[in-house]
């Protein structure tokens, strides 16, 4: 898996700035308005872009970023349909906090029975929000790479599928989800020091700049993810003809003499063929 790669090929677009800059004010516009809903569309538009990127990387494309012209309506109804699949994954996790809310609030009634239900209640439904988001990190890619190929909502939620795939890939998954995580949290803290260093201004800009390139390098990593592995041809196997059985021999014609003095002699025939005359 090349790493390097996954941050390089941005820069080598001859137009990578100004397709930063297009992606970083939808995302700058979009989140603030996360609350009413609204802002949940230009987020789906550049998730639907970032799964264009990684079309093109799968499909070997020398400049993966696509223009940002001409296309919104595709990006917004695949980013959509990715933003869905995710909150399905995700609903777990979602009752579990519930969960974790209830406990946390039986700790501060007086009660020791309560308390310790809370506190048991708080413990379980947190270990299961750390094994559950595990799960959720390490399918993923599968999800991202299946929509992006199939473009089928219904392509995130085949368990079995998704399954096999992240088994038989599962290294180069592990590797890609903890990359991807340590470079966004990297360019995100990055971006946060050159926000502050601009009077706090430039966090405006900045962080939401951060959370474009880190969801490119993401899905770059997720386009690797198999690419170069060949299932090894199994060599081919032909098997002889059993040989063939020799042909019966037939039985030679005999003839039956008798003799002067009544004994029978038998005498075989010439195979030759007669001669006529």
């Amino acid at each position: 898996m090349d790493v390097g790669k996954s941050i390089r090929f941005i820069f080598e677009d001859k137009d990578w700035f100004s397709k930063i800059l297009i992606g970083s004010l939808i995302l700058l516009v979009s989140i603030p308005l996360t609350f009413v809903l609204v802002g949940f569309l230009g987020l789906a538009i550049v998730s639907g872009y970032s799964l264009d990127v990684l079309r093109n990387v799968r499909a070997g494309s020398a400049r993966p970023l696509p223009e940002w012209r001409d296309r919104w309506g595709e990006w917004l109804i695949e980013g959509l349909k990715l933003l869905l699949i995710l909150f399905v994954w995700s609903l777990p996790l979602i009752v579990l906090n519930v969960f974790t809310g209830i406990g946390d609030s039986m700790l501060n009634l007086n009660s020791g029975l309560l308390n310790f239900s809370g506190v048991m209640m708080l413990t379980v439904a947190s270990c299961l929000m750390l094994l559950w988001g595990i799960v959720v990190a390490l399918v993923t890619p599968a999800i991202y790479l299946r929509l992006a190929e199939t473009g089928e909502l219904g392509s995130g939620f085949q368990f079995n599928a998704i399954y096999v795939w992240t088994r038989d890939h599962i290294g180069d998954v592990v590797i890609a989800v903890i990359l991807s995580t340590l470079l966004t949290l990297a360019l995100v803290l990055v971006g946060s020091v050159i926000g502050i260093l601009l009077c706090g201004i430039g966090l405006v800009l900045t962080l939401p700049a951060a959370t474009m390139l880190g969801t490119l390098v993401t899905v770059h990593l997720y386009a690797q993810i198999g690419q170069g592995k060949q299932t090894k041809p199994q060599a081919s196997v032909t098997k002889s003809a059993p040989p063939a059985a020799p042909a019966e021999s037939q039985p030679k014609e005999t003839t039956m003499v008798v003799g002067p003095d009544g004994t029978i002699i038998v005498t075989p025939t010439s195979d030759s063929p007669k001669s006529n005359g």
